[in-house]
């Protein structure tokens, strides 16, 4: 028979073609119920495991963390931290808005050396122990004034060299330029 000639293709053809395309289907369907699964325990993880606390345009809020570190929040500010913020090597809390820090140089449960105090904005990571010092974070554009300790600035955009505030410094950075000190 000349194959070339016919419409009719071996019985062969289809079925193998046809079993693969079934077998692609079965495997494509148990990849995306899959990537559900992980995406919802990604989520009941990282959105159950926090604390979230909004200001709204009226009321600033005084927080102590369970490391005795006090935070004044002030208008429109949100402000997240693990629940269990204790039981991690670093302590870190998330920031858009404006806040006041006043990190203890020594835990008080233990009394020993303060484990790294990292806040977390948009455009750097601010990290520090013993320090008292002030974030306003809105988008991009972040400002930090250090009143006492010492903070070590690390910058998003990795082109950008990282930083050490003494007291009595600010500093300035909106996202694009060289972020400024006075």
């Amino acid at each position: 028979m000349d194959y070339h000639h016919t419409l009719e293709a071996p019985s062969g053809i289809f079925s193998a073609s046809m079993r693969r395309k079934f077998l692609h289907r079965r495997w494509m369907w148990l990849a995306a119920v899959l990537l559900f699964l992980l995406s919802f325990a990604l989520w009941q993880w990282f959105g159950t495991n926090m604390t979230e606390i909004r200001t709204n345009a009226e009321k600033r809020t005084q927080v102590t963390l369970p490391d005795h570190t006090e935070v004044l929040l002030n208008t429109g500010t949100t402000f997240r931290y693990r629940k269990l913020f204790n039981d991690y090597a670093r302590r870190e809390v998330w920031l858009n808005g404006d806040a006041v820090f006043q990190v203890p140089e020594q835990e008080v449960n233990t009394g020993h050396q303060a484990r790294p105090f990292i806040v977390h904005t948009a455009g750097m990571d601010i990290t520090g122990a013993g320090s008292s010092f002030r974030v306003t974070a809105h988008r991009r554009t972040t400002r930090v004034s250090l009143e006492a300790g010492s903070l070590h600035i690390h910058f998003k955009d990795k082109k950008l060299a990282d930083r050490r505030l003494e007291p009595g410094q600010t500093l300035i950075y909106n996202g694009k330029d060289q972020p400024q000190v006075q």
